[in-house]
Order: structure tokens, then sequence, then C-alpha cells
């Protein structure tokens, strides 16, 4: 019986799961093509296209013929091969702008720091699906799994991709049980040092107390964190709680007095990408050159923008990098407020409709690996958005689907695939129910 190319589509639909999710993931593939067609030369474009079609038609085969319990049975080898990828790579890997990150093999460049991404969330949600978080002790085990990966990335370095290692282990970490306040004291002596460098590049402080570089806004984070803490955990209550409470506010001191030596390990640039977006305009023709061309683009583009591929400053490749980390700018410029509200709301109902998937899941495992995806893509959106309108700090985070890159691309399509997964379960046991 002939079956009509309709027909076929419908039934490869019938099997896919969430059928929203694979369209809203669509169009934003669309607009990730005219990025690449409006701001880099056509091999860009050509090339994203072959890696569109070689990645879907491997994520099909993979959805189609491998399950979710795969993932959870061979979790600890996906884990450690990924490891050991990451540690042939800093052997063996190619340097680029300073960076190492990307390992060859043969034609093909692979960045192993994005896929462990899919690592990172797979191995998580196999630990939390079969421990409860209680307590501190918990939690710190959790944060092992992730530190040795986000230690070999840092070396590489890339600050940017280990910050979403951290902000996936924190979604999974609050979909487990973990408090908010728990989780603050987790990272607060990460976010009192950033705190300090910042407020090193704020102000300038004459006074000796202030000698290392003890600054305001990391003074302020620290009551903060220690009132949030006090209160919580009523600490006058018992010795021991106090006791937490005085280590809390030793490390994150401690924090502060190394800070200057961790940031001496960064290169100059890197420096300046990280505080540039306070200020562009010291360094107009410089670090902050980036940010200002993103921010007259978007602001050029008006409500309906300036027309397809007539943007001045994106035609004219006024905006570095457009094709990758500030490719929300040429939406902007060139297809206006209109565009960029159609590109953010697909994405806010893309995270909508993985974590409707995760919250619908009876299956814990299925369930974390939908939040892990969830909290990744939400970091990147956040910050790539937050990156172009000189809200965040320029850190190489890519836009998902829109920027250019083969690695992304396999990472974001598996990732959706995983939350494709995840509904379709959903699906079957609703109606089995």
């Amino acid at each position: 019986m002939h079956v009509s190319i309709k027909q076929q589509l419908e039934q490869i639909l019938s099997r896919i799961g969430d059928r929203q999710l694979v369209y809203i993931t669509l169009a934003l593939i669309v607009f990730g093509f005219y990025v690449q067609a409006t701001t880099a030369s056509g091999d860009f474009l050509l090339k994203q296209l072959v890696f569109f079609a070689v990645t879907l038609s491997a994520v099909i085969w993979i959805h189609r013929h491998i399950d979710l319990q795969f993932y959870k049975h061979y979790s600890g080898i996906i884990y450690w091969f990924n490891i050991i990828l990451l540690i042939i790579l800093k052997i063996f890997g190619s340097t680029v702008l300073g960076a190492q990150r990307w390992l060859q093999l043969g034609p093909i460049s692979v960045q192993p720091s994005e896929l462990t991404k899919i690592c990172l969330i797979i191995i998580l949600a196999t630990w939390l699906s079969s421990h409860q978080v209680r307590d501190y002790f918990d939690i710190f085990k959790a944060a092992a799994i992730v530190a040795l990966p986000a230690i070999l990335v840092l070396l590489q370095p890339d600050l940017g991709t280990t910050l979403v290692y951290i902000a996936i282990s924190l979604g999974m970490l609050y979909w487990a049980g973990a408090s908010v306040v728990q989780l603050l004291v987790l990272i607060s002596p990460l976010i009192t040092a950033i705190c300090a460098s910042l407020g090193y590049k704020l102000f300038d402080y004459s006074h000796p107390w202030f000698s290392m570089s003890l600054t305001l806004p990391a003074l302020i984070f620290m009551i903060i964190v220690v009132a949030s803490v006090a209160y919580y955990y009523q600490v006058w209550r018992e010795p021991l709680r106090m006791a937490g409470l005085f280590i809390l506010i030793a490390t994150n001191i401690a924090s502060i007095i190394v800070r200057p030596w961790l940031w001496s390990l960064l290169k100059e640039y890197q420096q300046q990408r990280l505080t540039i977006f306070l200020n562009p305009d010291s360094d107009p023709l410089g670090a902050g050159y980036h940010i200002i061309q993103s921010l007259y683009a978007i602001g050029s583009g008006g409500l309906a923008g300036r027309g397809i591929h007539a943007g001045d400053l994106t035609q004219g490749h006024f905006v570095p990098e457009q094709h990758t980390d500030f490719a929300f700018s040429a939406i902007g410029e060139e297809l206006g407020f209109i565009g960029a509200i159609t590109v953010v709301a697909l994405y806010s109902l893309l995270c909508l409709r993985i974590i409707k998937a995760a919250s619908l899941s009876s299956n814990k495992f299925n369930s974390f690996i939908a939040v892990g995806i969830f909290s990744m893509l939400l970091f990147h959106i956040f910050v790539n958005i937050g990156m172009n309108l000189s809200l965040m700090p320029i850190t190489g985070v890519p836009l998902p689907f829109l920027s250019y890159g083969g690695t992304s691309m396999l990472v974001n399509l598996f990732l959706v695939s995983l939350a494709l997964k995840v509904s379709q379960a959903n699906q079957l046991s609703a109606r089995a129910k």
C-alpha cells in the first residue's frame, strides 16, 4: 500500500513524543541558518548545513535505536571515557587563541568540553536517581563528580564552559531536594571571589584594610550569605552549626585572599574579556569593541529591523565573531525587536516544554535528564544574550542552534532528542494508566 510523504512524517512524529518541542527546535535552527547566511561567508553556511544534516541523521538513528536506560546502565563508562578524552586533549589538542579546546580527528575538529555537558547530565542523573540529597555531604559527593571534568576544562582554559557545568549541577541538585541556601553555601566562595574581582575593577580603594582586594561587593555578598545561613539553620541553637558558620566565613575570606593568584593565571586578554562589560567605553577600540558594536547593532534595528541582509553593521562585518558569540546582535539589527523577541520567545517555549517533561515524569532518571538539559540551555541563553547586551562577561558561551559550530549542533540536537525521549516515556506511561 502506497504511503504518502505526509503520512510518513505523521508516523515519525507520532513516535517522537513532544511535537511542539520539535517545531520549536526547527524554528531556532532556521534562525541559525539565517545568522550564518547574513553574517559570514557562504562557506560557514554550507558547513553548518552539512553539520546539521550529518548530526540530525546520527541523532535520529540514536533516538530510534537506543533507550534512555542504556545511558543509565553505561553512565560510568561514558563518564570515564569522557575524562580520558579530556586528558588526551590536554596532551595532543590544538591550541587556538590561547585555549587548548579542539581535538583534531583527521579532517574533523571535535570539542570534548562540549561533549562533557552530555556526560555530566547522564552521570548526575544516574547518581541522583539512586541517592537522596539530604545534607551537605550528599551535595559534596555530587560536586566531586563534576569537579574532575570541570578542572580539566578550566585548565584549557575555558571558564565559560566550566560555569556551564556548575549551572547544570546546581539545577539538578535543586531538583533532587537541595535548598537554595545549601546551593548558595556551595558556590559562595566562587561568587565571593568574582565579586572581589569585579569590585577591584569598579572601585579604587586606598585604605590599607583593602590591601588584599577585600572589596565592597564581596563584603555585601558575604553578609547576605552569612545572614541567610544563620537564619535558615538557626545557628545560635547548636555549637556545631555555629562552627559551620565560622568555616563558611573563613572559606569565603580565603577565596578573596587567593583571588589575585587565581586571577594571575588568566592571560591579560582573558581578564579584560571578563571585566570589560562593566565599562566597555574604557577600551572602545580594544576589549570593549565587541560589546559596543553589538549594542550599536541591536539598537539600530529598532522595532522591525533594518531588513534582511540590510544591516549596515552586520553586512559590513563591524561586529566581531557575529556568527558565533554575537549571533543575537545580527538578529537584533536586521530583524529588530520583533525578531529578537521572537527568538527569546522560542527559547522560553523550548525551556518550558523540557521542564514540563521533567515535572510529568514518574521516572527519576528521566526527570533528572530533562532538568539537566533545561539548566544547560537556560544558562547558555541567559549568558549569551546578556553578553550581547553588555549585561554579562564575554565568556565564549554559544547561543544554542544560532551560533556556528558542529560539536555544539551535535550536543544540542542530541540533548533535545533525550528530552523527546522523556516526553515519549511520559506519554506511554499516561496511556498505560
